[in-house]
């Protein structure tokens, strides 16, 4: 399902000659940055601190969020895309997200709130389970691929490469699609 991308030739035709191609050539095959008076493309991805991607400055706008959801970002993505005239996403995702069935942590978050932020466990509690179904996005790759049809549908112009980043390599590989059928946040 991942694309490995070992030299320029791995890159899918539809991102050549594009920012996505750029993204990967500077990120996986460290490829000499070029400069940059303003970004081309808005690389949506985890707030993991255990990724870094190796960017030149001016390059791209970065949403992170956890799991790379998007979900609550429609403002931020349409901003740049009408104001700042990106034509190129790049979602990723990563293995081993905390993200992804994140109901198992119940007890760990809930805890956590209580001892670190102060709250009640009622209310703690209460905020978990209205949350739950917003923010756990399961499998990281499949996620990933929902929310590219989803932007895809709602911006039809606009040229998305869903990507995961292996934290045993600290590469970018892209997701070979597959279609799900599932639609809307």
């Amino acid at each position: 399902m991942l694309i490995n991308v070992a030299k320029t030739e791995d890159i899918l035709k539809q991102y050549r000659n594009t920012p996505i191609e750029s993204l990967l050539n500077y990120h996986n095959l460290g490829q000499e940055f070029k400069e940059y008076n303003k970004a081309e493309l808005l690389i949506a991805m985890c707030m993991d601190y255990r990724l870094h991607l190796h960017l030149p400055e001016n390059f791209a706008y970065i949403i992170r969020t956890g799991g790379a959801n998007l979900k609550h970002n429609d403002f931020n993505l349409a901003y740049s895309i009408a104001v700042g005239g990106i034509k190129h996403i790049a979602l990723i995702g990563h293995n081993d997200c905390a993200m992804s069935h994140i109901a198992s942590q119940k007890d760990v978050f809930v805890d956590g709130l209580v001892k670190n932020g102060g709250w009640n466990r009622d209310k703690a509690n209460d905020y978990f389970k209205r949350s739950l179904a917003d923010y756990d996005i399961g499998d990281e790759a499949d996620f990933i691929i929902k929310q590219a049809d989803l932007l895809r549908e709602n911006y039809p112009a606009i040229s998305i490469a869903p990507m995961i980043y292996l934290l045993e390599d600290k590469k970018l590989y892209l997701i070979e699609e597959k279609q799900l059928g599932i639609k809307g946040w």
